[in-house]
């Protein structure tokens, strides 16, 4: 039995063995991961926005819920947790045919009408060719080349207004204006200290509203090795416990995400902000504002004390606020500007170390073409593909 390997070629080009399967298996399957993990996301959204905390709580069929039915699915993927990645969100544990229950059932169907240009028997018809194709792949049966034209067709007839959904909430990039007559804005905005201050965007649509915690990062302790290496412990605001100590903000918010961490190492300083995301929906951030605003309150004086007793004592822990390590090296090349390359990933805080569903990781912008060509899905720890930048 000899399985032969693809051979990477000059100029990025592979070479696939005769004997593996037709290329249009492999386009089948970049295409149907790629919808069912965007209708997983969809649904997620649509029903956090509706439901609330009791998100989980929908039907799947007659019987089972989301979180039993998932509940279970994921104890068996943990009794061979050394296979693959370990995945905590219930939403990957449904299959396309459960998302089209759901989308389809009659208690929920008045959430996700808006998003579909067509009658729900249309939409479910559609999906359940989608399914069908879907089936034969999962389970190894053979696939015709037009199967591919038809879900790459129901695809763009379904998903027109769902991908317009997915990209209004994970690019939410404009400031709310400065004389915002939004109550909560005015009740948000005022949030902070010298530690921790807040930002607020709307997303274009201004469905949704993006809080933005920014934490100036202090450097506690540095240690130099030699005159291109320094060690060093910072502050660092710890996303796990905002998300398991903040009921109100967990409860009423659809996620929350960290930006990338950059840092600079200046005159024995190392200058970094840790930015961390939650999004609502508008309609929850208005009917919810007083708990929110407790919480932010509470945030912001926990964040002010912990990092002034953490700056006393580097070896003091809060309940939001820790020492983590890291390092500096000078990095000199040939007509190039010397400079610090700063390690911080210890501050970053990947999805497997959270069970909570709120959490979805790195915050990426999406500004087109969210459905086909996104690298990074929420809740999974690793990238599905490499990036493809526009230019």
């Amino acid at each position: 039995m000899e399985w032969k390997n693809a051979e990477d070629r000059e100029g990025g080009t592979i070479k696939v063995p005769d004997r593996w399967l037709h290329l249009y298996y492999y386009e089948a399957l970049n295409i149907l991961f790629r919808f069912e993990n965007a209708l997983r996301l969809f649904v997620y959204v649509i029903l956090r926005k509706n439901l609330g905390k009791e998100w989980d709580l929908a039907a799947i069929s007659e019987g089972t819920t989301i979180r039993s039915e998932t509940k279970k699915r994921i104890a068996q993927a943990q009794e061979h947790g050394y296979l693959g990645y370990e995945v905590t969100s219930p939403m990957l544990y449904l299959n396309s045919g459960e998302l089209t229950q759901v989308i389809s059932s009659d208690a929920y169907w008045k959430y996700f009408a808006p998003y579909f240009k067509a009658a729900k028997a249309i939409v479910v018809t559609k999906l359940q060719e989608i399914g069908t194709v879907r089936n034969s792949l999962a389970h190894f049966r053979p696939i015709k080349p037009e199967d591919i034209d038809l879900i790459k067709q129901n695809s763009r007839h379904l998903l027109l207004e769902v991908e317009n959904c997915l990209v209004q909430i994970t690019s939410i990039t404009d400031l709310v204006p400065t004389n915002s007559e939004e109550h909560w804005y005015k009740e948000i905005k005022s949030i902070g200290n010298n530690n921790l201050s807040s930002t607020l965007y709307f997303s274009p649509d201004q469905e949704w509203v993006r809080l933005e915690l920014t934490y100036n990062i202090p450097t506690l302790q540095k240690s130099t090795f030699s005159s291109k290496y320094v060690n060093f412990n910072v502050g660092n605001l710890q996303t796990i416990q905002l998300i398991k100590l903040f009921q109100n903000i967990r409860d009423t918010c659809i996620y929350v995400s960290e930006a990338p961490l950059y840092a600079n190492f200046v005159k024995d300083l190392i200058i970094c902000q840790k930015q961390i995301s939650v999004v609502f929906s508008k309609k929850s951030i208005e009917s919810s504002l007083q708990n929110i605003v407790t919480d932010l309150q509470n945030i912001s004086i926990i964040v002010e004390n912990e990092t002034e007793l953490i700056q006393q004592d580097n070896l003091a822990r809060g309940k939001l606020i820790e020492s983590k390590s890291g390092f500096a090296v000078l990095r000199e090349h040939d007509n190039i500007q010397p400079y610090w390359q700063v390690n911080i990933d210890n501050l970053r805080t990947p999805v497997s170390d959270i069970d909570e569903v709120e959490y979805w990781g790195q915050r990426n912008n999406y500004a087109i073409d969210f459905i086909s060509s996104t690298s990074q899905y929420p809740w999974m720890p690793s990238s599905v593909s490499s990036e493809e930048w526009p230019f």
